[in-house]
């Protein structure tokens, strides 16, 4: 993370913070869109690139909760929980294009609540509020 502090210095010493912040902020949101766009197809010999995509929404989120706790003053909460939810969106949106094939079979249905129980461990363990993902589950799995 060196390297976005040392941007942060210089950008603080150019008396372009704000902008700089600005930019991040858009970049960090595209960014996350790229993570989620992948496709992802709900078959079992096809589940790879969804638990991948979990894999790395948990490594953008982490490096969130880094720089929101380093440098409160140039990521906030509120920034991130924006971007929390707004990943939690595209996340329930890809699962309920897909519900047809989570439902009609078991070891799929079994597998993926598997990784999202994981996801979700891992998430409210760095902070963030998990509400949503235990609704979207009980509403697929306990159905």
């Amino acid at each position: 993370m060196m390297p976005l502090y040392q941007c942060l210095h210089i950008n603080e010493k150019l008396g372009r913070r704000a902008e700089f912040r600005r930019s991040f902020t858009e970049d960090r949101s595209d960014q996350l869109s790229l993570i989620l766009a992948s496709p992802v197809q709900f078959a079992l010999a096809s589940l790879g690139p969804f638990e991948s995509m979990l894999h790395d929404v948990i490594g953008f989120f982490i490096v969130e909760h880094n720089i929101m706790a380093s440098a409160p003053d140039f990521r906030s909460k509120s920034d991130v929980d924006a971007l929390w939810d707004t990943g939690i969106a595209k996340l329930s949106d890809i699962i309920a294009r897909n519900i047809q094939a989570i439902r009609e079979d078991a070891e799929v249905s079994g597998v993926l609540q598997e990784l999202l129980t994981t996801f979700t461990y891992v998430m409210e363990e760095n902070s963030y509020d998990v509400r949503k993902l235990r609704e979207l589950m009980m509403a697929i799995f306990e159905s």
